[in-house]
């Protein structure tokens, strides 16, 4: 292995408008690479460390994912179930058409919808039904319930539109385990992987170690420091499976480090079973939906049961085998699943708006890493 290349990449980054980041690569559960750069704060004056915190925004949906999927495999719940199964309030939606007629869905809503972004669901957060039912009922279930009496963009199963479908997902965490889903995911997850800075909720000590957000220039490169917050919190008492958690690098990296695993810690806890995870890197956009994913950073890729799905070495240009999978989030985080190679990256910043870092950052640092391993 030789990370030389990786390493003065990573070392440009404030050279690219990213003030502070961290990257941690995982293989056969060891940790192989792990690097800070930069600082936590814009005034410079704390180096960034491994304790730091982050909103990882949608990131989050590879942990929602990895939950909802545990769920699936025990039988709990089904990828053909309704979600009106579930929450009543989604057997009786509605599609709005493209000249503003407002009609009955024709078509069941399904779980599988919901890991695959195919619910006819879209990500308007201020809509005035949700935020009504923020001020009036504001935990994760009535909130998603609002969802439903917004009238669809399509129906269910025949496009992609990345939305609040994850949300959706969480809230049926709820109801099948008759739990929180902060509070699945601590019994199931965090609790027996020791994990303790990653939640819903940071206390004030997390929020102290929470590095500086910033907005990114795309024209001049520049980062500019702005208010650190989570807009996808849309009260105390929700959990957003969508974009809710904050987390440090390392406790996320225990999470996809054990999946890339094939599913099992190093002292034996299974999260999932290595055929589920096999599953969640498959394509599952069929027919001609599949284009309504692809974008200039998602060529050669589909979408599975958490996120993007690696299908075509050729067109996508990445050196990852066909079957990676993972995700990213609003402030520039970036997740890798590799259970072929049994491969984790989490590459963790605060930096929002930056479509550079998804359609260069991100790849390049997926295939140094590669390049690395092949020396």
């Amino acid at each position: 292995m030789d990370f030389s290349k990786l390493d003065i990449y990573m070392e440009q980054m404030p050279q690219r408008g990213i003030p502070a980041c961290e990257l941690s690569v995982s293989k056969d559960g060891e940790t192989i690479y792990r690097k800070c750069v930069g600082y936590s704060d814009s005034a410079k004056t704390r180096p960034v460390k491994e304790t730091d915190t982050y909103w990882i925004f949608s990131a989050t949906k590879v942990i929602t994912c990895i939950a909802a999927m545990r769920l699936v495999e025990q039988g709990i719940i089904s990828l053909d179930d309704p979600v009106s199964k579930y929450i009543p309030e989604y057997a009786d939606l509605t599609v709005q058409s493209k000249d503003g007629n407002i009609s009955s869905a024709q078509n069941v809503m399904t779980v599988e919808h919901l890991f695959t972004m195919c619910g006819g669901l879209n990500y308007n957060i201020s809509h005035e039904l949700i935020k009504k039912a923020v001020v009036e009922t504001p935990s994760t279930l009535d909130i998603v319930r609002s969802f439903a009496r917004i009238p669809l963009e399509f129906e269910p199963g025949t496009k992609y539109k990345y939305s609040l479908c994850h949300d959706v997902l969480a809230a049926v965490i709820e109801i099948a385990t008759d739990m929180k889903f902060s509070e699945y995911l601590q019994k199931h997850i965090f609790d027996p992987l020791g994990i303790i800075d990653m939640g819903f909720r940071p206390n004030d000590e997390q929020r102290d170690r929470l590095s500086a957000q910033y907005i990114y220039k795309n024209g001049t490169g520049e980062a500019i420091e702005i208010p650190i917050f989570n807009k996808f919190q849309l009260s105390p008492e929700y959990d957003s499976g969508g974009a809710g958690l904050f987390s440090t690098v390392d406790e996320y990296m225990k999470i996809i480090t054990a999946v890339a695993c094939g599913g099992k810690t190093p002292d034996g806890y299974v999260i999932l079973r290595p055929e589920t995870i096999k599953m969640m890197g498959e394509n599952r956009l069929r027919g001609n939906i599949i284009n309504d994913l692809a974008s200039t950073r998602l060529h050669g890729y589909g979408w599975g049961l958490c996120g993007r799905a690696h299908i075509d070495p050729i067109r996508s240009m990445s050196l990852a085998p066909v079957g990676e999978f993972g995700w990213d989030g609003a402030a520039g985080a970036f997740s890798m699943i590799d259970p072929i190679n049994h491969i984790a990256l989490y590459f963790g910043t605060h930096v929002f708006g930056c479509n550079y870092a998804y359609h260069y950052i991100h790849p390049t640092l997926r295939n140094l890493v590669y390049e690395g391993l092949d020396q």
